[in-house]
C-alpha cells in the first residue's frame, strides 16, 4: 500500500492530502451552509477558522507532547523530531474552542452561530483526516487479520508494526465520523434550536471515541488506569454536555411554564 502520490514529479504524502482535502471540504460546507441559515460575513468566517487553524494546531502537539512526553525522553528526540512528530486530535478539538473563544470575545461577536455551524461540519473534515491517518499508518489497530484489517510494509509513523496484520481502525473511525456529520447535517438544517449540534456532536463523537479507542494499539499516546487519555477526556466531554443539556432543558421548562395566579383576598 502507497504512503504518498506523486504530483508534478514530487512525492506527497497522502497523509497531508486527505487532512487537507478534509479541512477544505469542511469550509466549503460550512459557506454553503451559512448562506442557508445564520449567515456569518465570509470575512469573519476566514478570520475565525484562522484562529480555529492556530489553536487547533498548538493545541493538538501540546497534547501529542504531554501523552509522548516518557516517549520523546526514551529516545532523546530532538525538538525538530517532536515538532515533526504527531498530533493529538483532542488537543486540536480543545485548542481550536479556545480559539475561536478568544476570537468571538476580541471581536465582540455571538458564539453560538459559530458554534452551530463548525460542530456540524468538524466530523466531515476529521473523517477526511483519519483517512489521511490510514494512509500515513498512524493511529493503528490493534493486530486482527481478517476483515478490515492491513498490513503496513512502510509508513510515516516508526512506531508503526511493519509485516504485521493490524484492525483498520481509522477507516471504522471514518465511517463512523461521516454518519456523525450526516446526523449533525439533519438536526442543522431542520431545527431552529440554538446549541443543539454541538451539544449533540460532545455528546455522540466522546461516546463513538470511547469505544473505539479499545480497539486502538497505539499504546504510546498514554494511559491511566487502563484508559488512555483520549479516553478519559471523552468521559469528560460527554459529561459536561450532558449537565449543559439537563440545564439548558430545565431552564427552558421554567421559562415556558404558564405563571400561575394566586387566591385574591376578598
Amino acid at each position: 500500500m502507497t504512503d504518498s502520490i506523486n504530483l508534478f514529479g514530487k512525492d506527497v504524502p497522502l497523509y497531508g492530502v486527505f487532512f487537507f482535502l478534509g479541512i477544505i471540504l469542511a469550509v466549503c460546507v460550512a459557506v454553503l451552509l451559512t448562506k442557508k441559515k445564520n449567515p456569518i460575513p465570509l470575512y469573519d468566517m476566514v478570520c475565525s477558522a484562522s484562529y480555529i487553524m492556530i489553536g487547533a494546531i498548538i493545541g493538538a502537539k501540546l497534547l501529542f507532547i504531554v501523552v509522548s512526553l516518557d516517549s520523546i525522553i526514551e529516545q532523546n528526540l530532538s525538538l525538530l523530531q517532536v515538532i515533526k512528530g504527531g498530533f493529538v486530535f483532542y488537543g486540536g478539538f480543545l485548542g481550536g474552542l479556545l480559539g475561536l473563544i478568544i476570537y468571538a470575545k476580541q471581536f465582540k461577536m455571538p458564539l453560538g452561530p459559530f458554534m452551530d455551524l463548525y460542530a456540524t461540519v468538524v466530523p466531515l473534515g476529521h473523517a477526511f483526516g483519519r483517512v489521511g491517518c490510514f494512509f500515513g499508518g498512524c493511529c493503528y489497530g490493534k493486530e486482527h487479520d481478517g476483515f478490515f484489517s492491513v498490513t503496513y510494509t512502510d509508513t510515516l509513523n516508526a512506531a508503526t508494526p511493519l509485516n504485521t496484520p493490524l484492525l483498520a481502525i481509522q477507516l471504522i473511525e471514518a465511517l463512523a465520523l461521516l454518519c456523525l456529520f450526516a446526523v449533525l447535517l439533519t438536526v442543522y438544517l431542520k431545527t431552529e434550536k440554538k446549541g443543539l449540534t454541538p451539544t449533540l456532536y460532545a455528546i455522540i463523537y466522546p461516546l463513538i471515541r470511547f469505544v473505539l479507542e479499545f480497539f486502538r494499539g497505539d499504546r504510546e499516546r498514554g494511559a491511566f488506569l487502563n484508559i488512555s487519555t483520549s479516553q478519559w477526556i471523552s468521559i469528560a466531554i460527554f459529561a459536561c454536555a450532558i449537565a449543559y443539556l439537563v440545564y439548558t432543558t430545565k431552564r427552558e421548562r421554567t421559562t415556558s411554564a404558564p405563571a400561575t395566579v394566586k387566591d385574591t383576598v376578598k
